[in-house]
This record gives C-alpha cells, sequence and structure tokens, in this order.
C-alpha cells in the first residue's frame, strides 16, 4: 500500500470515523483509481490534494466502497436448493424436536432483495404445507439509505428480473415500471442497522441472542482483508447454531473453505453447515 493511499486512509478516518484500511487493498486501490479515472486525476499525489480539499471527494469514494448492487433471488442455484432442500429440512428438523421458531439472518442485506427473497420461499413453502411454525427473519446492514429503500420495498425490473415469473405475480404488485412487494411479505423481514465489523457482538442486537438456523451473506466478504473476513466468518460461526446453515457467494467459497468451524453442505454451491 502507497504512501498516498495511506493519506486517504487517514483523512477518511478524520471524516467518517471509519477505518476504511480493513477493505482489501486490491479493492481500496481499484476503488481510488476508478475515482482518479472519473475526476481526470493522473497522479495519485494530484488525487490527494483534490481529496484533502474537495469536500465531496470522499463522499464519492465512500459511496465507491458501498457496494450494495443486488438482486432478488441472485444465485438461482442457491435459491434453488434453499427452496428444494435447506428450508424444507430446517422445517422438518423443527417440527421433529417440537421447536416452534425458524431464525434467520441475512447479513449485508443491501436494499432488502436477498431477506425478501428468502421470505417469499419460507411463506410459498407453508402454503404448501402449512405448519405453525413461527419465523423471524433478521436483515441487516450498515448503509442507512439501503435500510430505508429496503423498508419502502419499491423496486425496478432489474431487481426482480431474476424473480421466477409465478413469485412476481404472487409477491409483487406492478405499478408502472416499478415492482413493490406485498405487504406480509415486508412484515416477515426485520431490518436494522449492523456493522459486521463490530467487535462487540456476534449477532445483530434486534435478534436478542443469536442462535440462528441459517445465515446468508453473499459478495461481502471478499472486499475485506484476510483477517477481516476470519473475524467475520467467526462471528457467524459463534451465532450459528450446531447444525445450521451459512450461505455465501459463488466467489467466496474458497474464503470459506479455509475457515475453521464449517464444512461444505452441498459441494457445488456456497453453502455450509455450521459443525
Amino acid at each position: 500500500m502507497n504512501i498516498t493511499t495511506k493519506g486517504i486512509i487517514h483523512l477518511m478516518a478524520e471524516k467518517f470515523d471509519q477505518d476504511i484500511s480493513t477493505f482489501s487493498t486490491n479493492f481500496l486501490e481499484s476503488a481510488i483509481t476508478n475515482r482518479m479515472n472519473f475526476s481526470s486525476y493522473k497522479t495519485l499525489p494530484d488525487y490527494l490534494q483534490k481529496f484533502s480539499s474537495d469536500p465531496f471527494e470522499p463522499e464519492m469514494l465512500m459511496k465507491s466502497l458501498s457496494n450494495s448492487y443486488s438482486t432478488f433471488f441472485r444465485n438461482s442455484l442457491t435459491f434453488a436448493l434453499l427452496y428444494q432442500v435447506i428450508l424444507p429440512k430446517i422445517i422438518s428438523e423443527k417440527a421433529s424436536n417440537n421447536d416452534s421458531e425458524i431464525r434467520i439472518w441475512s447479513a449485508g442485506c443491501a436494499a432488502g432483495q436477498e431477506p425478501y427473497s428468502l421470505a417469499i420461499l419460507i411463506d410459498d413453502l407453508f402454503k404448501i404445507k402449512p405448519t405453525e411454525l413461527r419465523h423471524q427473519i433478521f436483515a441487516t446492514d450498515n448503509s442507512d439509505s439501503e435500510l430505508l429503500t429496503a423498508s419502502v420495498g419499491i423496486y425496478d425490473f432489474d431487481a426482480v428480473k431474476p424473480t421466477p415469473y409465478s413469485f412476481i405475480k404472487k409477491y409483487f404488485i406492478k405499478t408502472g415500471n416499478f415492482y413493490s412487494i406485498r405487504e406480509r411479505i415486508k412484515a416477515m423481514v426485520e431490518f436494522s442497522h449492523y456493522d459486521l465489523l463490530d467487535t462487540t457482538s456476534s449477532a445483530p442486537p434486534a435478534s436478542i441472542y443469536g442462535d440462528f438456523d441459517l445465515v446468508m451473506c453473499s459478495n461481502v466478504l471478499f472486499y475485506y482483508k484476510p483477517e477481516i473476513q476470519k473475524m467475520i466468518l467467526e462471528k457467524f460461526r459463534k451465532t450459528i447454531r450446531k447444525g445450521g446453515f451459512f450461505i455465501t457467494g459463488e466467489a467466496e467459497t474458497g474464503i470459506v473453505n479455509s475457515a475453521a468451524g464449517f464444512k461444505h453442505f452441498i459441494p457445488s454451491a456456497p453453502l455450509y453447515i455450521r459443525i
């Protein structure tokens, strides 16, 4: 990491009280290079001068570091396995053990596409085979603007495009070019602000005690340095019940494979069981 990048890290800590050095060096330097190209600055010292004097540039860099892209049912294989294997297994185990509640955490939920997708699957499974089980889906992100969008629950076509058509018909209301998630699905998800880098807790305060049957954290880990990845995965290990499930992004399986406490449940997919 060069001196100019370290200077930007220092200035970001002063302005936002956030340590961006936790991001992987490649990701951080790529974000800075993209901002340099956008601003037509050819050298890092020139960009640092702009960064120090322009009140808007630090905010623009922070936005570029907050990768919040997501869609409903983003990984079709993962959600197919959730629908056909993982969630039915959890439901069956709960019924066999006389346990009355399913607990799920969507960590790094962006604008709600992932937790709402999970809620749709659960709602549909409960309609196919009615049950007395309760369910709680906790969804967290460290971006208040993303959480606000999630709570509103209105999306453009690109966000819902991967959704099976039958689910679009049942779970969305189309108004013009936008799709609103139905209120009963919104009611299934509790959104709250939570920073995965918080070292004082293993689970979001809204969940009280964790003990999750399923934690889903997709396309988040690879943005961080290895030591931060390890810390986040240890947080998940502590908060998932033994035998519970962890789901990550397709490009992050190598990170989880090298961590303690998880084993592949389905080797061809980013699905793990907490051991």
